[in-house]
């Protein structure tokens, strides 16, 4: 791996590509110098999904490294059934349906659901491309945590882009921070004021003092946010 200036981290973009650009505006993103990893959801419920896919493959194809999310999950299993399948449209399977009315794929569905098997192929292999964690130096990225009884590589891919409700206040890995997102930080600092949303900052466990989350909720009336690493330098939009 090059040698970089420093990481930035950031999560849950969920389709909105104009604000992930601010963002990295704000963090005077230098491809050359920096690491950039988005730890996971790229797409749902926003209105710029293919937008924000392609943004996301120009930046990994720069060195930026993009983790799988649980909404990438949802869509890697849709695309499977749309290109495998003659019935999806008027039978659609259970994973299908869920993710489109009530798992937040309305909108990437919408995008997709009339181009061509060729673009949904190359949409496939790219989700299917993306690990489900990345390990640097003391840092350690996935999407919604891990399971920290075994070690970091033998987690399953559900164990990485799903949380278990002990995972936040438990103990991580010894001499490592990991840093997630999936859960929107309001939460799991215990508030829910759209006041609180809208101000929403990125948590840090100071009990164990082994991870942080990077989710402020841009989606949900909150903000995009970005770390920097190590100087831990917050940047939102």
């Amino acid at each position: 791996m090059k040698t970089v200036d420093r990481i930035l981290a950031t999560s849950d973009l969920h389709g909105q590509n104009k604000r992930f650009l601010d963002l990295l505006g704000k963090t005077e993103y230098n491809s050359e110098q920096d690491l950039l990893v988005v730890c996971g959801d790229l797409i749902d419920r926003g209105k710029e999904n293919l937008d924000c896919l392609a943004t996301c493959e120009s930046l990994q194809k720069k060195g930026a490294v993009l983790l799988k999310g649980n909404h990438e999950q949802f869509l890697e299993k849709s695309l499977i059934e749309m290109l495998t399948t003659d019935t999806w449209r008027e039978h659609p399977s259970n994973d299908l349906y869920y993710w489109i009315h009530h798992n937040g794929g309305r909108e990437m569905y919408d995008e997709i659901k009339d181009i061509s098997s060729e673009k949904l192929e190359n949409i496939l292999r790219f989700l299917q491309s993306l690990p489900a964690h990345f390990v640097v130096g003391k840092y350690i990225f996935s999407h919604a945590g891990a399971n920290s009884n075994k070690p970091i590589e033998e987690n399953t891919e559900d164990e990485l882009v799903w949380m278990s409700k002990e995972y936040p206040w438990c103990p991580a890995y010894a001499g490592k921070i990991m840093v997630f997102g999936h859960t929107p930080t309001w939460v799991l600092y215990g508030s829910n004021t759209v006041k609180d949303k809208k101000n929403a900052k990125v948590w840090y466990d100071k009990i164990n003092k082994d991870k942080l989350c990077v989710d402020c909720g841009g989606i949900f009336g909150g903000r995009l946010a970005a770390i920097e690493l190590p100087t831990y330098l917050e940047f939102y939009n």
